[in-house]
């Protein structure tokens, strides 16, 4: 059983206010200690469902709930799940000072090992890397199928901030807010826009095997931004989804793809019918995203390259590597949150029931 003590306040499906998130100015001296903040908590949480060094108590956080198989995945894909209860949650909130409404927060995993290489039914590590460090917002929105919309709003500049956690020093960092929208049943249903703080980094070079984790986090009010774009477009119902993803080369070679995620899609659906659709979903990524690159190393040729760039080019690189997809369309902003108190996932009265069924049998892990 966990308890308040191994839980924080940021990487929650609560999300983070736009308060709360770094000036847009930051250096290195206020975006450190937010960095380290928020894998202190996403690495030692994430962990325990394949961990480094297993205990014989550490998979009793994650209760397993099965195993799944795809024809374009090679490995199979296990699914496993946490609870955390309302009387957890209700404790990180009082000890931090936070206000909003508790629902159990459910988290879906989803763990897979995969043979480095880039052939059919697996991927290379230089093509995970690509895909997910480098170019994440670009390579879900071609490999997703329901996602319609990919916009970074907004970028810190992380060149030269390192951090030691978790047993590891960590570099190649990158602090963004991604605004995804996805379709979730048009023309009945309404699309659901996702604004994330997105951080990524990678374990410095020389100092131990290769690894990157991608940590989201919802930033619900995102549209009160004047950098929101996707976030104030009409008829987007804000969503919330949390993630920590991590994806590690293995002693014997092989690739570690490990994600975690619990989300909200903000209709009137109830949360456990959501939740229960999530854990069933979840692993649909890992064969839609084997499927996809292989159909683009049929495309070029050639395997997808990702090799290291050269230092203080990584900011620039993958600025000039994400996706600026926008429609123009303008909308009403989310009301702004109050001090001390975290963005409430309020649900909407206006979408039919007809909606609340679909919403939990369409999708992906995050609608």
């Amino acid at each position: 059983m966990s308890t308040e003590t191994e839980l924080g306040p940021l990487v929650r499906r609560w999300g983070l206010p736009v308060k709360q998130l770094p000036s847009a100015t930051a250096g290195l001296d206020e975006l450190k200690p937010f960095v380290t903040a928020i894998l202190k908590e996403a690495l030692p949480f994430i962990d325990p469902a394949a961990p480094r060094n297993p205990p014989s108590e550490a998979k009793k956080l994650w209760k397993s709930k099965g195993s799944k198989s795809g024809p374009e995945s090679t490995a199979k894909i296990d699914v496993l799940e946490r609870v955390i209860s309302v009387k957890e949650l209700q404790a990180v909130a009082s000890k931090h000072g936070i206000k909003s409404k508790f629902d159990e927060e459910t988290w879906a995993v989803r763990l897979s090992v995969h043979e480095d290489a880039a052939k059919k039914g697996t991927a290379s590590w230089d093509e995970f890397e690509h895909s997910f460090r480098l170019e994440h917002g670009q390579t879900e929105m071609d490999f997703t199928p329901n996602v319609i919309g990919a916009n970074e709003a907004q970028r810190w500049d992380c060149a030269g901030l390192e951090v030691e956690e978790f047993g590891q020093s960590w570099d190649r960092f990158s602090l963004v807010v991604e605004e995804m929208r996805h379709k979730v049943g048009r023309p009945i249903l309404k699309d659901r826009t996702f604004p994330v703080l997105q951080l990524s980094c990678a374990v410095k070079e020389g100092t131990g095997a290769p690894e990157f984790v991608i940590v989201s986090i919802p930033v619900p009010d995102y549209a009160t931004s004047d950098k929101a774009n996707l976030s104030k477009e009409k008829d987007a119902q804000i969503a919330f989804y949390v993630s920590i993803e991590r994806i590690r080369k293995l002693s014997d070679g092989k690739i570690e793809w490990l994600l975690g995620t619990a989300s909200d899609a903000a209709g009137v659906l109830p949360l456990w019918i959501q939740d229960k659709a999530l854990i069933s979903i979840v692993w649909k990524d890992v064969p839609l995203f084997l499927g996809w690159i292989a159909s683009e190393r049929n495309k070029t040729g050639a395997k997808t390259s990702s090799a290291p760039p050269a230092a203080g080019e990584d900011a620039k690189g993958e600025a000039e590597q994400t996706p600026q997809v926008t429609t123009g369309v303008t909308a009403e902003p989310t009301p702004a949150v109050s001090e001390g108190a975290a963005p409430e996932t309020g649900k909407t009265a206006e979408e039919p029931k007809g909606e609340a069924v679909a919403e939990g049998t369409e999708g992906n892990a995050k609608a």
